[in-house]
């Protein structure tokens, strides 16, 4: 659970990090079983809960083995989106009930294709469409994240300037020699105010969808394991989206 002075962080900054919300052993459990999923290059896989999206993404010849491996990390996935101590965290910071919608498992894969990316600053609002500002992320970082091997960065506070104007980019399964993110204008009050995030392996960073922030290329010889769960306050509005497919899931 959280308390006032962490709730009073995220009101301020848009963002928190939540150490050992999950135990190492549920880590290299989870990262042994979505690696299984990988394609050569390392790409994101979206939607690693619901099993159709992840037997699609699964390059390998299908069996009996394989089948089983995909309904194991699907079931696995989506006991995290639903964690308890996550759902409870995010209800407290909106205030609100709030429903899954979508989620997203990107590796930075030190040495792999992608490794180099360094997502462009962005509101992850913007994707849905969120104009009412209850759109929410759960970010379970499975190791250690600095900006050597990709950390995040953010801009404290811009979540208070609302929704902004954004340049459309492909985010998912783009060319690896791309630089993803739908950048957004960044408020002249807020330029100077960029923050890198560091984080410890097995904390969860909690980032209001109208919080502006990138990352980091990975230029170590060290991965960098993310679990992306995205939420939106009961009833509120949303767009589907073609590679997202968001979709109300009940989380209690």
């Amino acid at each position: 659970m959280i308390n006032e002075k962490q709730i009073e962080f995220y009101r301020e900054n848009g963002y928190l990090v939540v150490e050992n919300v999950f135990t190492e052993e549920e880590s290299i459990c989870y990262n042994q079983q979505i690696r299984r999923h990988a394609n050569k290059d390392f790409a994101a896989i979206i939607n690693p809960d619901r099993f159709e999206d992840l037997y699609e993404q699964d390059e390998r010849p299908k069996s009996d083995l394989t089948l089983e491996e995909i309904s194991e990390t699907a079931t696995f996935s989506k006991y995290i989106m639903k964690h308890p101590t996550v759902v409870s965290i995010l209800e407290t910071l909106q205030e609100k009930e709030v429903v899954g919608l979508s989620s997203q498992f990107i590796f930075k894969e030190a040495y792999s294709p992608y490794c180099a990316q360094a997502w462009r600053p962005h509101q992850d609002s913007w994707y849905p469409d969120d104009k009412e500002g209850a759109y929410i992320t759960s970010n379970w970082f499975l190791r250690d994240t600095n900006k050597e091997n990709g950390t995040i960065y953010a801009y404290p506070g811009s979540h208070k300037a609302g929704l902004q104007n954004a340049n459309p980019q492909v985010s998912f399964r783009e060319n690896p020699n791309s630089n993803p993110g739908s950048e957004c204008n960044i408020p002249e009050i807020f330029i100077d105010k960029k923050v890198d995030v560091i984080i410890p392996k097995n904390s969860v960073v909690f980032l209001n969808g109208y919080c502006i922030h990138g990352s980091y290329p990975n230029n170590s010889n060290r991965s960098r394991p993310w679990y992306s769960c995205c939420y939106i306050s009961r009833n509120a509005p949303f767009l589907r989206g073609k590679n997202a497919k968001r979709k109300e899931i009940v989380l209690k």
